[in-house]
């Protein structure tokens, strides 16, 4: 499939080289010359753009993703499912590779090859960490991009599973290097398997270093006895998420059962 899907770009760009638009064909040219960290970095914002998507940016990146150069065949399928979604002039060969890489995912192809990613019943919710530095939370994955690098969790949906906002803490730390931390706190309501009238309130604290994003801590914080999950408690004040006297990084947690105060260790780029 590698051979086809780089038979496949070439002809494509030689048979109808003003189709894209010139950023795109400079993602295009990094290709060609094996450039293939440019053609990422180039191509990337202009397939995830989500107000004005460019399907030939979608496809060559799927292109590279699909042949080794990126995450893996799950974020090409999910790109050549969107190029393949309007009319252009790589939407048959689009739906071609797409429909090869679902047969491979088999029983997991609903949540590892989504074209149309959402959060919510709205958009995916990014946020920017830095140049080429995002995080992006859909209901089926958390992705990490960083540079020509990328990172995908996979989530699974499900209605015992209801998300509180997405808190996303920046620290300027110091200690033990001055540097700039970028925490994430995750505040879920899981349904009790074994009793359906009760609800946990779970937290998890994360941190993103370079593509990684590391799960930092996590616990049950409250109980709660309920036919549907709680609406109305404000959980903003359960945790803090500081930089203590010392210039570290550290979290509070302040309801829960085990109330208590640590140092948020440091884990260097690789």
């Amino acid at each position: 499939m590698s051979t086809c899907a780089r038979l496949v770009c070439v002809l494509t760009l030689l048979a109808t080289p003003a189709a894209a638009q010139s950023t795109t064909e400079d993602g295009l040219r990094a290709m060609l010359r094996g450039d293939y960290r440019a053609a990422i970095r180039i191509l990337r914002p202009l397939a995830d753009d989500t107000a004005h998507p460019d399907p030939a940016a979608q496809f060559f990146l799927a292109i590279l993703h699909d042949t080794g150069h990126g995450s893996g065949n799950t974020r090409a399928c999910g790109l050549f499912l969107r190029a393949a979604g309007r009319p252009n002039p790589f939407a048959t060969q689009s739906a071609a590779l797409a429909s090869v890489i679902r047969e491979q995912l088999g029983d997991a192809v609903g949540i590892l090859c989504v074209a149309d990613e959402g959060w919510q019943g709205g958009p995916p919710l990014s946020f920017t960490l830095g140049p080429d530095h995002q995080i992006v939370f859909a209901d089926t994955s958390v992705r990490v991009t960083y540079n020509e690098h990328e990172q995908s969790t996979p989530l699974v949906p499900s209605p015992d599973v209801v998300n509180l906002p997405i808190q996303y803490t920046p620290l300027m730390v110091t200690r033990p290097t001055a540097t700039r931390r970028h925490f994430f706190q995750w505040f879920t309501w899981l349904r009790d398997p074994t009793a359906s009238t009760s609800w946990k309130l779970y937290w998890a604290l994360s941190e993103v270093v370079a593509d990684q994003w590391n799960l930092v801590a996590s616990e049950v914080l409250a109980i709660v006895s309920s036919s549907t999950p709680p609406t109305s408690q404000d959980v903003s004040h359960l945790v803090r998420v500081q930089v203590n006297a010392n210039g570290e990084a550290e979290f509070t947690i302040v309801g829960g059962s085990a109330p208590r105060t640590e140092v948020i260790p440091w884990k260097a780029v690789r």
